[in-house]
């Protein structure tokens, strides 16, 4: 079921990512405040790789970060965090 959303092994859309914070109670503004980063911050993360934004995100989503950005994370382009 969860192809009809996401396509295995490519990124997940923005509109994804925010859907599924808000499903988990979270909201981007709010993510922002407890990182202590400025308004459209942590939006970076939706479009470049930036392990602590992922890290985050994925954590209160309840996924890691690989299934969400599997290009970021693949094994032919593994980053460390």
């Amino acid at each position: 079921m969860t192809h009809v959303f996401v396509t295995p092994g490519q990124d997940w859309p923005s509109d994804l990512i925010i859907a599924a914070l808000k499903k988990a109670g979270f909201s981007v503004p709010v993510l922002e405040a407890e990182l202590g980063i400025g308004a459209g911050s942590l939006r970076n993360a939706f479009y470049r790789h930036v392990p602590r934004y992922e890290h985050l995100i994925a954590q209160k989503i309840g996924l890691s970060p690989d299934l969400i950005w599997p290009s970021r994370y693949g094994s032919d382009n593994r980053q460390s965090a």
